[in-house]
């Protein structure tokens, strides 16, 4: 007999490998009935796990950790077996902003610390003018979207906090956003980049893997009890998340993904972009925001909450040392059928743009 897990997501391309575990049979073969349920907030997710309404989730790495930590009202632990994908996201500005970096940037001047200093310039120019300061946006405050902006600002020695307005906006509202001119620029995961530039809202500047490669991104969140109580669950689906990263790996695939995610993850995104996405190598210079879907990706590697927690002291918003506790949501043991950590994911190679 089937087991039913409900387990809420974020209609995003990383997103993907939980509704190929559903489509092509891998966690039905695993004996669990996986109901997706899309959401269209961060803060709908974690609040949903938290209250049991969700049996799992599709969660920002840094916002289970800030769960962990006691950071906002909710106060428990949460574990991850597996993690949902690495890299995807983007930072993209307004049609008008892009190019005012780019002209103070100058001839093949387009590496982000170049792009970071003059967009330093473009503001300091529009605070002498008297304009109002820029607004970017991200996803939520504890998110790697959010930290790869930051790290962006401080190769042009940007001030996040005097310098420019930075406010929240849920992935599925960014393009609308830029476009109405609510924001000037925002990092965001893929699909919802290459949207506002298929709309003309907006111009990729760069893909996040400029900023930090490999970046952690999204993990498959359990509440701890939850997943002590029945282990083998856990380890069921994470298997079916592996068998799906596999299959998502396979080129041949990436049509029947790119209708996975269109039709029944609910991207309302033309299906061409998606494509895309997952397969660089159709992918134009505008829309460089890959995602990585393999199996490797999906290793929940402790350094990687060592690195996100580097970024959550750096911004401000952790003010004691709870590096160990927030390294207990990364939970590799859970997956069970992962004895090596995988080579490509060692420390060393998270790279942030050094000033």
């Amino acid at each position: 007999m089937s087991k039913l897990l409900r387990v809420g997501y974020i209609p995003l391309v990383d997103s993907a490998l939980l509704h190929a575990a559903r489509a092509t049979g891998f966690a039905a073969a695993e004996g669990i009935d996986l109901e997706l349920v899309r959401e269209t907030s961060w803060a709908n997710i974690r609040d949903k796990l938290g209250a049991g309404i969700f049996d799992a989730a599709h969660m920002l790495a840094p916002s289970a950790m800030a769960v962990c930590l006691g950071l906002g009202y909710l106060d428990m632990q949460l574990v991850a077996p597996v993690a949902l994908g690495l890299d995807g996201n983007a930072i993209t500005l307004s049609q008008a902003l892009h190019a005012d970096v780019m002209a103070e940037a100058g001839p093949g001047g387009a590496g982000p610390a170049v792009t970071a200093q003059a967009l330093a310039r473009v503001i300091a120019k529009r605070k002498a003018a008297g304009l109002r300061p820029l607004t970017f946006a991200h996803v939520f405050p504890f998110s790697s979207h959010h930290y790869q902006l930051r790290l962006w600002f401080a190769a042009g020695g940007i001030d996040p906090k005097a310098d420019v307005n930075l406010i929240v906006v849920p992935p599925p509202f960014m393009a609308e956003s830029l476009q109405s001119g609510l924001i000037d620029g925002f990092c965001v995961g893929a699909p919802w980049n290459g949207l506002a530039v298929e709309a003309g809202a907006g111009e990729i500047i760069h893909p996040g893997r400029d900023i930090v490669r490999n970046c952690p991104e999204k993990l498959l969140a359990f509440r701890a009890d939850a997943a002590a109580s029945d282990p083998d669950c856990v380890m069921a689906l994470s298997r079916s998340i592996r068998r799906a990263a596999d299959w998502a790996a396979d080129k041949t695939h990436t049509d029947d993904l790119t209708h996975l995610l269109a039709k029944e993850a609910g991207l309302d995104v033309p299906a061409g972009l998606l494509r895309m996405i997952l397969d660089p190598s159709l992918e134009p210079d505008t829309k460089r925001t890959a995602i990585r879907l393999d199996r490797a990706a999906t290793f929940a590697h402790p350094a990687h909450a060592d690195w996100l927690y580097a970024q959550m002291r750096a911004a401000g918003q952790v003010a004691e040392d709870l590096e160990e506790k927030a390294r207990l949501v990364y939970r590799p043991d859970l997956a069970g059928d992962l004895s090596e950590t995988p080579s490509d994911l060692e420390p060393e190679i998270f790279c942030s743009m050094i000033v």
